[in-house]
């Protein structure tokens, strides 16, 4: 069990591999909730690196910054430069420190969808080939592929994976019209609530931010944990 789905994370498995790695993932909770673990692990690395690399890069910034000039005392209107200096200041570390969450904490969400959707993948040509443009990082063709079955369907994991592709294409005001406008049921909404929260993030609307990590902080959801980090470190930007 364990070596399938380390091909899986590995992208090695065969054609046979696929099929018996979607019928354990039908068929089998203890292979699913195994995948799930594993998942949550993987994240956990990522996330475990990216502090390492940002620690890094905020210890190296202390240690080399050097002031290039000085106000002298009395210099005519200095109290107002500086003002206005600090201004720019605050208003641009806030958003570099923003963006810095936002890219510590987002990971795309996997394609979990293969088993619930193989009789699709044998009728329908244009999800298989939307999650498979999905799994290779291709979020372009992807997203342009689930614009077609979006066409005659609006299944709620397609309207949800279309929302993270327009994400990684940068394009999260569009992403946000989905997370905020889809009646999401109880398999999709608090997953989509994180992504929506990340979106926040990204365009900068703090306090809606904020109130959708509350909501995810506050009970046993998805992501509650990362929830909890994150909004923990966003109140401190916002001080």
């Amino acid at each position: 069990m364990n070596e399938l789905i380390e091909k899986y994370f590995e992208n090695t498995l065969s054609a046979e591999e696929k099929v018996t790695w979607e019928e354990n993932l039908k068929n089998d909770p203890e292979f699913k909730k195994e995948v799930e673990f594993q998942l949550e692990i993987k994240n956990a690395v990522l996330l475990a690196e990216r502090q390492k690399i940002k620690n890094e890069i905020k210890q190296f910034e202390l240690e080399n910054f050097k002031p290039v000039f000085q106000l002298r005392k009395y210099f005519p209107y200095a109290a107002i430069f500086v003002a206005f200096i600090s201004l720019l200041f605050y208003f641009s570390n806030q958003n570099q420190s923003t963006q810095s969450l936002y890219a510590k904490y987002h990971d795309p969400y996997p394609n979990t969808e293969i088993s619930n959707t193989r009789n699709a993948y044998q009728k329908n040509s244009t999800i298989e080939q939307a999650f498979m443009a999905y799994d290779l990082n291709d979020f372009k063709k992807a997203n342009d592929q689930f614009d077609k079955i979006l066409e005659s369907s609006n299944e709620e994991y397609i309207l949800f994976y279309k929302a993270i592709c327009l994400m990684e294409l940068n394009q999260h005001d569009q992403a946000l019209k989905l997370f905020e406008t889809t009646n999401w049921t109880a398999n999709y909404l608090e997953k989509a609530r994180w992504y929506q929260s990340l979106c926040y993030l990204k365009t900068n609307e703090l306090k809606k931010a904020e109130n959708t990590l509350e909501v995810l902080s506050n009970k046993q959801s998805f992501k509650k944990t990362e929830a909890e980090e994150l909004l923990s470190e966003l109140k401190k930007i916002k001080k």
